[in-house]
């Protein structure tokens, strides 16, 4: 897969995808006022092959709908015979992932903090 550079997909730069040899690197608020249109321009970064990694480190906020995103770009993935590996995932995500039973789904372990 070949470097492409930084996709900015909301007009207020709250979510961005900086992507370079399958691996992307998600920054900024992974929810429902940007995952649509995340969802719409997810060509511009999934590419055509390969695996992908996403670093989800710079995710500030997540919600539902950017669980759901998640699920979907794994599906869409599995159809082409790619998967998708999360790095660095929040708590706020592991936890709307196991309330939500999708923490085998997304290949998520979580552990409460005592």
């Amino acid at each position: 897969m070949q470097p492409r550079g930084r996709l900015v997909v909301s007009d207020q730069h709250s979510l961005s995808f900086t992507c370079a040899d399958g691996h992307v690197t998600v920054t900024g608020a992974l929810d429902r006022d940007h995952v649509g249109d995340a969802w719409s321009e997810r060509r511009a970064w999934l590419g055509d092959s390969g695996d992908l990694v996403f670093d989800l480190a710079g995710v500030s906020k997540v919600d539902s709908a950017g669980l759901a995103l998640l699920i979907q770009l794994q599906a869409e993935l599995a159809g082409k015979n790619r998967s998708l590996s999360l790095q660095n995932v929040n708590t706020q995500l592991r936890q709307f992932a196991e309330v939500s039973g999708v923490t085998d789904l997304l290949s998520l372990s979580y552990t409460p903090s005592e």
